[in-house]
């Protein structure tokens, strides 16, 4: 038989999206308010919904989200409407959102109401499962993988414009043997040469092409050599094996040695972990109506973000010297800072923060890294990342 879910409307809209979205037999979905305080989140709601092909049959706004009687009276309502209008579908219950109070009026209004039966469900992020609430039933719901990344973002008020994933890597995977052994030897045997590459690099690019070529520290003897022949060969730079100069060849060759290829490591090593979905530099901007929109930072960019079984990675990439920015009183707490509200605001109650870094941290940042509870991958081999990926999948199931 057709399903009609019913959503208590509130903050949080995922808990109500993932047994909408998981249910083949549902035909269209009630929204629930008790006041007008969450009208902007049933409008979200409702296109997320008409996103994936499912109609908002009707809203049901009361006068309270608080008072017990006033809901009371808006429920018994809601089941005079649907046994008036929809008595030949089965109707679904999602008690997880809304105030506690219209949770607790609603369910009992539905598990002691006699026009038919219905299902209560609570939706359990923790332990991916959807049990049901009706008395006497130990029985639970399957916990599928509904969520597309981009619903999951405007689901938490951010609307992505554009990304690198599946659709459009191949430049990423193209060069992906070179930033796997980039990221070897920067790791080992090169690992002090990556900040003068990285701030050449980054001097390139501010006046380029009139700053294309410039002046290493020394000439590169030994594996250095190796590793500058090899970026030669690979027509990212130019030089002659005997000089200290080196040329650029494009912007996108800047970027990608100032700090992209650890970005694109991140992101080719969360494919081969088998994440169900991958985004890197992803860009976009927090709608007005998201308590997160500050009309002085209404965009946003994010290095990697990894969606799997419902649940969001936010990955922060830094190729920078932790150490000497720490000496000179840097950002080092800002990027942590940072980190934390993004990865707050982006995944709400679903979300973890991840900071993988190419090189050594600070005391001082691994302190506040490990006080805010962070995933991190510190001084990333293709090996620690791999762990510390894998652990995440594995404990989001």
């Amino acid at each position: 038989m057709k399903t009609i879910h019913i959503n208590l409307v509130s903050e949080q809209l995922i808990p109500n999206l993932i047994p909408t979205l998981g249910d083949q037999d549902c035909i269209g979905v009630v929204l629930v308010l008790g006041d007008s305080k969450f009208a902007d989140k049933a409008d979200r709601l409702e296109n997320l919904y008409l996103r994936n092909n499912i109609p908002v049959l009707w809203r049901s706004q009361g006068m309270s989200s608080t008072r017990l009687s006033k809901l009371q009276e808006q429920a018994n309502a809601l089941i005079d409407h649907l046994a008036t209008n929809h008595s030949n579908c089965h109707w679904v219950l999602n008690a997880t959102c809304g105030t506690k109070p219209m949770a607790l009026a609603f369910a009992n209004a539905f598990n002691q109401q006699d026009k038919q039966q219905a299902l209560v469900i609570y939706t359990d992020t923790e332990h991916k499962e959807i049990p049901l609430l009706n008395p006497g039933v130990e029985f639970t719901l399957p916990f599928k993988s509904v969520l597309s990344l981009d619903d999951y973002l405007l689901a938490n008020g951010f609307e992505y414009e554009q990304a690198f994933n599946r659709d459009n890597d191949q430049e990423i995977h193209q060069r992906a043997t070179l930033t796997r052994y980039l990221t070897k030897q920067l790791a080992d045997k090169c690992h002090k040469m990556m900040s003068p590459l990285q701030v050449m690099a980054t001097n390139a690019s501010i006046d380029f092409p009139l700053s294309q070529m410039q002046t290493m520290p020394s000439v590169p003897h030994g594996d250095y050599a190796k590793l500058y022949q090899r970026l030669s060969d690979e027509g990212l730079l130019s030089w002659d094996g005997q000089s200290m100069q080196i040329t650029f060849q494009s912007e996108d060759t800047c970027r990608y040695l100032a700090g992209r290829w650890l970005e694109e490591f991140t992101y080719l090593t969360a494919l081969d972990c088998g994440a169900q979905e991958v985004a890197m530099n992803v860009t976009g901007r927090w709608l007005q109506d998201s308590r997160h929109f500050d009309s002085d930072n209404i965009t946003n960019e994010f290095d990697v973000l990894v969606l799997h079984n419902n649940q969001l990675l936010t990955i922060e990439c830094k190729a920078s010297n932790w150490l000497k920015q720490e000496e000179h009183g840097s950002k080092n707490q800002d990027i942590i800072h940072k980190l934390d509200t993004l990865s707050k605001n982006l995944g709400g109650l679903y979300g973890s923060p991840m900071l993988v870094t190419a090189q050594q941290l600070s005391d001082a940042a691994r302190s506040r890294i490990t006080h805010n509870r962070f995933l991190c991958c510190e001084q990333a081999t293709e090996k620690k990342l791999q762990q510390a990926l894998k652990s995440w999948l594995a404990m989001v199931g």
